[in-house]
């Protein structure tokens, strides 16, 4: 399912009246190679969650598939971008742990892969991202 419709979703992070925007995009999206990467169509999850912006989702289908190693790169790159624009200086991503992984990716030392529910302090900024201390890791397995 899509970040935001987890078993732990979205709600479930921010509350139904978050204190802060909670904006829903595309681009960090699962990388899709199986049917659980597949979201649920915009209509329906914006129903479902009618106080998130959905502004930036314009396709009814806004999930990747069949994406390419360059592909996921240059969507990464545009996700730095919009998150470099935002006016905010702590933003909290919500997504899945193979694109988190591969937006941090690997600092030269170590390989920041992130499992179910971990949640991550990285920094980013005009230079790059560099990955920070690991805060939460629930270590249940699902």
């Amino acid at each position: 399912s899509s970040g935001i419709n987890a078993e732990y979703g979205t709600d479930t992070v921010f509350g139904p009246s978050p204190p802060c925007p909670v904006i829903v995009s595309p681009l960090p999206t699962e990388l899709g190679d199986g049917n659980c990467d597949y979201g649920s169509p915009r209509s329906a999850i914006s129903s479902q969650f009618p106080h998130l912006d959905f502004s930036l989702v314009k396709e009814e289908e806004w999930w990747t598939l069949n994406e390419s190693q360059s592909q996921l790169i240059e969507r990464i790159g545009r996700f730095k971008d919009f998150l470099l624009s935002r006016p905010e200086s702590r933003i909290a991503v919500v997504s899945h742990g193979r694109f988190l992984t591969c937006l941090v990716g690997d600092d030269g030392k170590v390989f920041n892969s992130f499992w179910n529910c971990d949640a991550r302090e990285v920094l980013l900024d005009k230079d790059g991202l560099r990955a920070g201390e690991l805060l939460v890791r629930v270590e249940e397995p699902w």
